[in-house]
């Protein structure tokens, strides 16, 4: 890839980040962060909800800011998508694609912030152009998801621009929802995918989407088992494993408060099978999408929501030619981005953005993804599949490295102690051992001879400290032990 081609990224990412920051000043009066925590938009978005109903003026504005970023946005996709979609394809570099869902969110936040430690970019699906591709009636918070995908990538906001040779990471247009909605290829094979999905793992006898609601209406009580004993059927926000019941009441109580009321009763009028079997369908179909993007840009998938994760595992672990041959990325790196979800290296994500800024300049994420890749490789073949355990290993690593930087860190300023106290009593004198570090950088010539000598030596040893402290601070345990 060339600097010109690098050059566009960088354009069309800062261009995409003005105009959302316009649009989140003009709606809220903020800048994101000092609109809201982020783990406090919801208070903060119904607070502003309150002031908009009782000012018709900034409602108005707020209305014509989401018209004005919408158009901004769709000239942008327009004149330079295609191009910036290719140019990511062309970056040579370690990619990681963020897949799963169209939401960027908290976690999406935190999983990108730790990934940058490991990879070179991350590719994120632009969350906001799936609300502008088409009217999505069926959703009841129009226009505070687009505000909220705005609020979470913005946060992001410092670690564009000129200081990196590689983009850490690129919002990428994915046109998920024109595909779906107008491309032939797209639905079809979006729809094998369902369907050979529901043959591994239902009835073996199912070849398409009709085939699915027969063998349901026929065994009912077969089909929610099978569902059941193979972990299809995930509701949002809970993990593998739940029971029917248990899943069904939780995803209606989603819906219920996502949705609006006529999808709501138009879905549940079918009954509780087409239900479970439609929230499946739901589960699935962005996997397609994660599968297609990360193969044609050359991208490792990477999914930091644990239920999605588990789906992306289901389609992978099929004995499906087509799927497999696109699911089949390094395992290896499959089980460190798992690791890195892992909540035992949630403090990663303390991690601040000039900390990571100045860890790419010096290229400690290549090292670092060196190192991990040794330790994983290191592990049994037959365990890599079993990514509880490669967690567990990979986090251990990383808390043993962390223990061992902080010994390092005591021995260096215990022997730098030692080396002041000894500088210190060659003074000689009262003045010598409590005012030498004070007036050292001061008095130079106007202290006795033995006394500047002293307080050269103390000088040139505070100096040689600073630097060989730096080294310990800015390295990637330093940081990591600091986010602890």
């Amino acid at each position: 890839m060339n600097q010109k081609e690098i050059h566009d990224l960088i354009i069309y990412q800062n261009r995409y980040f003005e105009i959302l920051t316009e649009f989140f000043v003009n709606v809220t009066g903020k800048s994101p962060r000092k609109f809201s925590s982020v783990d406090d938009f919801s208070e903060s978005i119904q607070g502003m909800g309150k002031d908009l109903a009782e000012e018709p003026n900034r409602a108005e504005k707020a209305m014509y800011a989401f018209s004005d970023m919408e158009d901004k946005l769709k000239k942008l996709y327009g004149e330079e998508a295609a191009n910036a979609f290719v140019a990511a394809k062309k970056l040579d570099a370690c990619k990681l694609n963020l897949g799963g869902s169209s939401r960027f969110l908290k976690t999406q936040l935190n999983a990108t912030r730790k990934s940058l430690l490991y990879s070179d970019t991350v590719l994120i699906p632009d969350p906001i152009m799936p609300w502008l591709e088409k009217r999505r009636d069926e959703e009841r918070f129009n226009h505070v998801i687009p505000l909220q995908m705005a609020f979470f990538i913005l946060h992001l906001s410092d670690l564009t621009g000129s200081d990196f040779d590689i983009l850490p990471f690129f919002v990428f247009p994915s046109f998920e929802k024109s595909l779906e909605e107008h491309d032939v290829q797209t639905q079809q094979n979006t729809i094998q995918l369902i369907t050979d999905v529901f043959s591994h793992y239902v009835d073996s006898a199912i070849t398409s989407l009709q085939n699915i609601m027969e063998f349901a209406s026929k065994s009912p009580d077969k089909y929610l088992q099978k569902i059941e004993d193979s972990k299809l059927f995930v509701s949002p926000g809970s993990e593998p494993g739940e029971s029917i019941k248990s899943a069904l009441e939780n995803y209606k109580a989603e819906m219920m408060l996502w949705r609006s009321e006529a999808w709501c009763e138009e879905l549940f009028s079918h009954g509780d099978i087409s239900v479970v079997t439609n929230a499946i369908f739901e589960r699935i179909s962005p996997n397609f999408h994660l599968l297609e993007n990360s193969d044609e840009l050359r991208s490792h998938p990477f999914l930091c929501v644990s239920a999605q994760a588990h789906y992306y595992q289901l389609i992978a672990n099929m004995k499906n030619t087509t799927v497999s041959n696109k699911a089949s990325f390094d395992p290896s790196t499959t089980a460190i981005l798992h690791s890195l979800s892992s909540q035992r290296l949630d403090f990663l994500s303390n991690i601040n953005d000039s900390q990571i800024i100045e860890l790419r300049k010096t290229n400690e994420n290549v090292e670092f993804r060196r190192e991990l890749r040794e330790l994983v490789n290191s592990l049994p073949e037959t365990k890599l599949e079993d990514l509880g355990y490669v967690a567990s290993e990979v986090c251990s690593h990383i808390e043993r490295a962390i223990s061992k930087h902080e010994k390092q860190v005591a021995s260096f300023k215990d022997k730098y102690a030692a080396k002041h106290k000894y500088t210190a009593l060659i003074a000689g004198s009262t003045l010598g051992v409590t005012m030498l570090p004070v007036l050292a950088p001061f008095l130079g010539a106007l202290l006795p001879l033995g006394l500047a000598s002293a307080a050269g030596k103390y000088v040139s040893e505070k100096l040689d400290e600073k630097a060989e402290g730096k080294g310990f601070s800015h390295s990637m345990m330093g940081v990591i032990s600091l986010a602890k």
